[in-house]
């Protein structure tokens, strides 16, 4: 049987991603593999994987909703927003959780032109950070983000050199999709590096955020809109931020009432400790 990606491309059906998926998100063996066997039954040759995930998120909701959220990662991740505003502060966050100092949002000059820098990191290194979201599976980051990246990497770095900015030692392209191969090799080549959703392999952005549970706020299923707007505003991009600030403080900061936060806070809970 063969799936159809959102990017149009085909592949074997393998049941056993699925199974890892499910066993990654906390659930159990048991559960894992009566999922897996339901959603074979339910699938058909050129099923999209968009069905799959929707099949088997119905079935964990059903079972465990915590699990269910987790297992959806990847669709917290295209809820952030249709700009890339909120996820270059998730960026800054996960960096802080590993200790890195950041800034977020930075204009420094170069050479010949001024620059926006998502994302200024310092950890033995001087990083600047570009950031590149995608709100829709299937879209990869290119050899155009990259050389895009370098460019202004190098335009800094002549900047510098005159004393009208900061030195950096490296640059660094961030994503939430996947990397092109022609990005990959010009990266490698040029000395940028690289973190997208599945690259590298052992340091990928989806394993930074599962080893320290820095699940985005959009993993929270009851988050309303409007809510999720004052607290990204407040600069709380993660569902772990509900559970490390007195509710009370954050009803203050936010003007979300009390009520709801106490409902999020639950089930901030739930998937980061459940």
């Amino acid at each position: 049987m063969w799936v159809t990606k959102a990017s149009g491309e085909t592949e074997k059906f393998d049941p056993r991603k699925i199974k890892r998926t499910c066993l990654k998100a906390g659930a159990s063996e048991e559960l894992a593999n009566k999922i897996v066997k339901e959603v074979k039954k339910r699938s058909y040759n050129g099923i999209s994987t968009k069905e799959i995930l929707n099949i088997t998120l119905r079935l964990l909701n059903k079972e465990k909703p915590y699990i269910a959220a987790r297992y959806d990662l990847k669709g917290a991740m295209f809820r952030l927003g249709p700009a890339g505003f909120i996820f270059e502060h998730f960026v800054g966050e996960i960096l802080k959780e590993y200790g890195y100092t950041t800034k977020v949002h930075n204009i420094l000059r170069g050479s010949c032109v001024s620059h926006e820098i998502d994302v200024i990191a310092k950890k033995e290194k001087n990083y600047m950070i570009e950031c590149k979201y995608h709100n829709l599976p299937g879209i990869y980051t290119g050899l155009k983000e990259v050389l895009y990246t370098y460019a202004r990497f190098l335009d800094l770095q002549d900047g510098a050199k005159i004393g009208l900015c900061q030195k950096f030692d490296k640059a660094w392209l961030i994503c939430n999709t996947k990397f092109s191969e022609d990005a990959i090799q010009y990266a490698k080549c040029k000395g940028i590096k690289l973190t997208g959703w599945n690259y590298p392999e052992d340091e990928n952005l989806r394993i930074l955020i599962e080893e320290k549970k820095l699940y985005p706020i959009t993993m929270i299923r009851s988050l309303d809109a409007d809510s999720l707007d004052r607290m990204s505003s407040s600069d709380f991009i993660l569902a772990i931020d509900l559970l490390r600030i007195p509710l009370k403080e954050l009803n203050k900061i936010t003007k979300i009432s009390l009520k709801k936060l106490k409902k999020f806070s639950e089930e901030a809970k739930r998937i980061c400790y459940g």
